[in-house]
């Protein structure tokens, strides 16, 4: 299998549950150093000097120094919270990805940022790819995976919509058939365009 030598630095976007963890996996393949967005959201969760922030802030959805997430989930249907939260987010997680981008800026590169666009972090990156999944095969992924509707409904309204991210994206691989074919057509796109 063929590896990507030159250094490159790809931003890799698209819907809920349009397969980015999977891409993430057949970068990684392809010698990629990867940073994934969902991971380092996760993470901060147990991250004092994060939560610390967030106390500071908001100090009604901490409970004995973490995040309370039932509080959190309360919390993010006022406009004005949401906003101030996810600007914290944000600061965090793209502290750490231009961390990890600096750490790998000898090797290609590939970050998972779902909100890449509606953050307006396209400059970090030389190209960015989009998964093109439809709005109802999302959906139906994210229920698969566990996702209640409601949470489907509030995050996706809170993203550009699939058009949108294609028209202003370098690459688009879609993923509306079977996990195999996905793997298949993103491997054909990486050879196509860094091979």
């Amino acid at each position: 299998m063929q590896t990507v030598s030159k250094a490159i630095k790809i931003g890799l976007t698209g819907s809920i549950a349009s397969g980015k963890s999977t891409a993430l996996s057949v970068f990684k393949q392809r010698g990629f150093a990867i940073f994934s967005a969902d991971d380092c959201v996760s993470s901060m969760y147990h991250d004092a000097l994060f939560v610390n922030t967030v106390k500071q802030s908001y100090p009604h959805v901490v409970t004995l120094d973490s995040i309370d997430k039932s509080l959190l989930v309360k919390a993010l249907s006022d406009p004005v919270f949401y906003e101030g939260y996810i600007h914290l987010v944000h600061d965090h997680v793209l502290k750490n990805m231009i961390a990890f981008q600096n750490k790998h800026e000898s090797q290609p590169n590939v970050c998972e940022i779902p909100l890449l666009f509606e953050a307006g972090w396209e400059r970090y990156f030389d190209q960015v790819w989009c998964i093109v999944i439809n709005d109802e095969l999302s959906f139906k992924r994210a229920l698969e995976r566990g996702m209640s509707a409601s949470t489907y409904h509030f995050l996706k309204e809170k993203q550009w919509s699939i058009e949108e991210k294609s028209a202003k994206s370098h690459v688009l691989v879609h993923n509306e058939s079977t996990k195999e074919v996905f793997i298949k057509t993103l491997r054909q796109k990486i050879k196509e365009h860094l091979l």
